[in-house]
């Protein structure tokens, strides 16, 4: 049993010393059981909320009317959900009601796919009772029962069916994918949130462009913010290294110049998927200066936005990025007499003074001026070589 586990264990055993199951599940287990990389470890017990709440002296209320408690167990946290079953769902996305229940088994019958519904015992037990196991051999992405009845639960499930595929490397099994084509059009009734969370985890997988593909063969590309219309596009940008880019405008940057949008409509477009304004805006920077220039007045005018488009070009052309190219690059940038305006040495308020005249627009021509000289190396960027290069100018 991984230390992940080993780390929550007096928390199952101290919910089955006061008489109930407890069980370890999710995408934990299905991550053991694959030898990836554990990341939360959630528990579901038959304990009510409020008895996990009496049994633990740290807990937080996430949630209990739909079963769940975070129990702060030395110094890590982990979701304890009471075993459920849900009511029909309401508008694709979540249950009309919760019902706490006693059976593991019918718990884990309501989960999304079959690989994420096995459950670990205290001893290290694995439980399957639907085909998890037989899924992972086969490499197969396969909802729990009905696919149709899954989707149209929560509408969500197609695109984390197709971001897994990406994530894993499997392949959608045939009747999943035929009620993914089926019900695509539910997804309206989704959150752009809850989609941008899926979209942005599906284009860093490692089966990125099988993932994608697939959501263009489906149709469920169609119900995504913005991307109707850019089926062709999107299949070129499938071949794409995003997992390569570290920053997420960076990859947004890259998806832009794939789907060949300029900066005026990359705006519209990245708004639609709700994302940070700051996000929006370095992706919108990127694309701007792209493809990359490397004279001195460009790369001034590029900023940091010049390294974010010379990585998503080098991947473009060679699928990885050239470390030493880019270290190269970034001492040119370093070089630059000046990075901004504001390295100037000198100010708006020298210039009034000097020329003894009012604030006005000829302050800024005369900086950008001066900007121009320094940087093409023409003008040192001293206060006193300046003033002595506008007066020798001011005489011609």
């Amino acid at each position: 049993m991984e230390q992940e586990f080993v780390k929550a264990l007096p928390i199952l055993h101290h919910l089955i010393k006061a008489g109930h199951q407890a069980y370890f599940v999710g995408g934990a287990v299905r991550d053991s059981y694959m030898k990836r990389k554990i990341g939360d470890v959630d528990i579901a017990t038959s304990a009510s909320p409020d008895e996990v709440e009496r049994l633990f002296e740290r807990t937080v209320d996430v949630g209990k009317e739909h079963g769940t408690v975070i129990v702060l167990w030395e110094d890590e946290t982990y979701e304890v959900t009471t075993f459920r079953a849900e009511s029909e769902y309401k508008d694709y996305r979540r249950p009309e009601a919760v019902r706490f229940i006693t059976s593991l088994a019918e718990d884990l019958k309501r989960r999304d796919l079959t690989i994420n519904a096995m459950a670990m015992s205290a001893e290290g037990e694995l439980l399957d009772y639907f085909g998890g196991v037989h899924d992972i051999a086969q490499k197969l992405i396969r909802t729990v029962g009905n696919p149709e009845d899954r989707f149209r639960e929560d509408a969500l499930r197609m695109m984390r069916a197709v971001r897994f595929m990406s994530q894993l490397g499997f392949l959608l099994e045939k009747e999943t994918k035929e009620a993914v084509i089926k019900d695509r059009e539910l997804l309206a009734h989704v959150s752009v949130e809850r989609k941008t969370v899926e979209f942005e985890k599906l284009l860093v997988g490692a089966s990125s462009k099988e993932a994608i593909q697939t959501m263009v063969q489906t149709g469920l590309i169609q119900e995504l913010p913005g991307l109707s219309g850019y089926e062709k596009q999107m299949l070129e940008a499938s071949g794409y290294p995003f997992s390569s880019l570290d920053a997420r405008e960076e990859r947004w940057a890259a998806l832009l110049l794939f789907l060949g949008l300029c900066p005026k409509s990359a705006e519209p477009f990245l708004k639609q998927w709700k994302l940070p304004g700051k996000v929006i805006k370095k992706a919108v920077q990127i694309i701007s200066v792209y493809p990359a220039q490397l004279e001195a007045q460009a790369m001034y005018r590029s900023g940091d936005a010049l390294f974010s488009a010379v990585k998503i070009e080098m991947l473009k052309k060679h699928k990885t990025v050239d470390e030493q190219k880019l270290k190269e690059i970034r001492s040119l940038y370093e070089q630059l007499p000046i990075k901004s305006l504001r390295d100037l040495d000198i100010s708006g308020a020298d210039l009034m003074e000097l020329r003894n005249r009012r604030a006005g627009k000829w302050i800024a021509e005369e900086l950008s001026r001066i900007e121009e000289a320094v940087l093409a190396g023409k003008l040192s960027n001293r206060k006193h070589d300046i003033k002595e290069w506008l007066a020798s100018w001011d005489q011609h």
